[in-house]
């Protein structure tokens, strides 16, 4: 799993980011590589055989917990949508079009950790044979922040 993106940002790149209550949290894979995203592509060649590979996101699992170990949002991005959109300012409250959590599932102010999970799968070719390697998982996990907007209204 590459470096995890996420609306709010992660505690551990800034620590003065708070999301809010009530708003969606964005998530993506930051560091976008062939090795973090793909798919990629190797070809190796010995003794007149050639065998080709081909690695390919097929899903990133993402939750949410609080400080308890509380799972409190669970969401799976497949396919062409694994890797997220990275969020580009546009206004807070509008989800993300490929991967996030809702609104509805971001009601639980204070420190939260965030994991993402990546599955990966080589497809493979070569001497007249063909298959599939699914890789093992790979993970990272974040913190971020999340706190209540209040408002004053004075005469």
């Amino acid at each position: 799993m590459g470096q995890i993106g996420s609306t709010p940002p992660a505690s551990i790149q800034d620590g003065s980011s708070v999301g809010a209550v009530g708003l969606p949290i964005w998530l993506w894979i930051a560091n976008r590589a062939e090795n973090t995203i793909g798919p990629i592509t190797r070809t190796a060649s010995d003794g007149g055989l050639t065998v080709s590979a081909t690695g390919t996101l097929n899903r990133v699992e993402w939750t949410l917990t609080d400080a308890n170990g509380t799972t409190i949002g669970a969401i799976a991005c497949d396919g062409a949508n694994a890797a997220g959109t990275p969020y580009d300012g546009r206004n807070s409250a509008e989800p993300s079009p490929t991967c996030g959590f809702g609104a509805d599932l971001n009601s639980t102010p204070g420190s939260l950790t965030l994991t993402g999970t990546a599955y990966w799968s080589v497809q493979w070719q070569g001497g007249n044979q063909s298959g599939q390697i699914d890789v093992p998982p790979q993970s990272n996990t974040t913190q971020i922040r999340i706190g209540e907007l209040q408002a004053i209204l004075r005469n």
